[in-house]
């Protein structure tokens, strides 16, 4: 108990001196420097921005991490998606009735919690009304704010004696999996996919239109999905209340591509198939500007990595949605040719 309070106030000082925000941005700022250096020379830069290839969860709970903190954590170097608290390390050693310790050396990733701000008073004391609620501060428009609380985390592959993680194995096919998710989002979005010979790639918020070079035209089936899960994460932004149009150059041009690149990815991971956005188009172009903005913006990656997995979670319902569907439509079809077929032979047994 001594050394868990003693390592509370110690992560508690540590939360209070560090600036967690800007530490994720300058990851983002050195890997996209890399990738600038690698094109400037010549060079081939297909590492991606992030580590993990699962969506990373609460080992706990079994839930999945949401908004920024989905950024932050499958950008840490480990493959394993379970992470935890010190104190839900605790609960698990117990629920396994086996001591979990955390490994020597290792160091705690932060994810960040939204909490509301509350009026206090001269002694630092939440200010609250006769029934015990707590008074809001309010913002000009009358909105009440809200404020940040950061955590420390550990994976779980930095506990001792922590079962090893076994990866569910499945068969992913990806052509298979983005010609599923553009069916679905065309038939339950009301999107439309064209291809052309232009190679062009674009998406027309005017239009609900993505518009793709034929597949003809890409290097590899990857680079075309690649491209294709681009600009489908912009197609999420008018149904998500995105403001669409900005112009090149600008800095929500930037924002929003930073966005549709994080949803790529992100829908990458969901479908469990390779990611590399080097291919893209203008994927130069996109580089310098995000470094820019990141740059002028420490905030910047949080948002666009809280919009991104907001469009992922968007794209993923309605593709579980119309997968649901097209397996009930399979299932009624099978029940129907099954009842042919026994009535024939009932028939023909009545003829015999």
């Amino acid at each position: 108990m001594a050394y868990k309070k003693q390592y509370q106030k110690k992560e508690i000082a540590k939360t209070e001196e560090r600036d967690y925000q800007q530490e994720l941005t300058n990851k983002f700022i050195a890997r996209i420097e890399e990738a600038i250096s690698c094109e400037e020379n010549g060079l081939k830069w297909e590492k991606p921005f992030f580590s993990c290839n699962e969506w990373p969860r609460n080992a706990l709970t079994g839930e999945k991490y949401h908004g920024g903190n989905v950024a932050t954590l499958i950008t840490e170097e480990f493959s394993d998606p379970r992470w935890m608290t010190f104190v839900q390390m605790q609960e698990i050693s117990r629920s396994m009735n086996a001591p979990l310790h955390i490994k020597k050396g290792s160091k705690a990733s932060y994810i960040m919690k939204v909490v509301p701000a509350y009026q206090k008073d001269s002694d630092g004391n939440v200010m609250k009304n006769e029934q015990g609620k707590a008074f809001p501060i309010l913002d000009e428009k009358g909105n009440p704010k809200i404020g940040f609380k950061w955590y420390p985390v550990f994976n779980a592959s930095q506990i001792e004696g922590m079962p090893p993680y076994i990866q569910v194995g499945k068969e992913v096919k990806p052509a298979e999996e983005i010609e599923l998710l553009s069916k679905a989002l065309q038939e339950r979005t009301d999107l439309k996919v064209e291809h052309s010979g232009m190679s062009r790639a674009y998406y027309s918020s005017s239009k609900h239109l993505v518009h793709m070079p034929d597949p003809s035209l890409f290097k590899s089936s990857e680079a075309y999905a690649d491209t294709l899960l681009h600009e489908f994460g912009h197609s999420t932004g008018p149904a998500l209340g995105r403001k669409m149009g900005n112009g090149f150059g600008t800095t929500e041009y930037a924002k929003e591509e930073l966005i549709a690149e994080l949803t790529s990815s992100f829908m990458a991971v969901e479908l469990g198939i390779a990611h590399n956005p080097s291919g893209h188009e203008n994927h130069a172009a996109y580089l310098r500007s995000w470094l820019a903005a990141l740059q002028d913006d420490k905030t910047l990656i949080t948002k666009a990595a809280n919009q991104a997995s907001k469009a992922t979670e968007y794209q993923m319902e309605h593709l579980e949605a119309y997968k649901l569907n097209l397996e009930q439509k399979n299932e009624q079809a099978q029940a129907m040719a099954d009842r042919a077929i026994a009535n024939a032979q009932k028939s023909t047994a009545i003829s015999i």
